[in-house]
């Protein structure tokens, strides 16, 4: 791939964490005013792993109590989410505009995002056992598991890494010459 190529590249997919990130906004505002504003009983869902690592709960927790405790985590997710989205475009916009992403900033932006996916794939089961938990009069719940999120957190850590590497061999080959 060339230099026009990956401008090009890196521009349609700014692009498209722009428009997945307006969606996903579109997604939380539409469904806060259709809950708070209407009867049509609307309402988010929060889909946890599927295969859970550790995963035990009670028949007493009703759909009440999940349909609670999604209407505060979703609208959680969604924002964090859609942050992510855009400031990936913002660091896909630099690489479209030929600025390296050989720089410190750009390192640790792309570090910053790492750890927000990590972080919160690992945060959100907790969080959402939690509330249910909480708003249960009776029984118990608790799912924990990892999704992709979290492997693409990793990922994007060790490629931050990678990125101050190369910022210290050059600062090393340029103190050399």
């Amino acid at each position: 791939m060339n230099v026009k190529q990956f401008r090009a590249a890196s521009r349609l997919l700014s692009g498209l964490l722009i428009i997945l990130g307006a969606f996903s906004i579109a997604i939380l505002i539409l469904g806060l005013v259709l809950i708070i504003f209407t009867d049509m009983g609307s309402s988010f869902t929060v889909n946890l792993p599927e295969n859970p690592i550790i995963s035990f709960n009670d028949s007493r927790v009703t759909d009440a109590d999940h349909a609670f405790t999604s209407l505060i985590v979703a609208p959680l997710f969604l924002a964090v989410y859609s942050y992510i989205l855009f400031k990936g475009s913002f660091l896909f916009d630099r690489l479209a505009d030929g600025k390296t992403p050989f720089t410190y900033d750009f390192a640790e932006s792309v570090k910053g995002i790492s750890l927000l996916l990590i972080a919160f794939d690992i945060i959100l089961p907790l969080l959402y056992s939690l509330i249910v938990n909480i708003r249960a009069e009776e029984g118990f719940y608790f799912s924990f598991g990892l999704t992709s999120s979290f492997l693409i957190g990793l990922i994007l850590y060790i490629v931050s890494g990678v990125l101050k590497y190369g910022i210290s061999l050059q600062e090393l080959s340029d103190d050399t010459v």
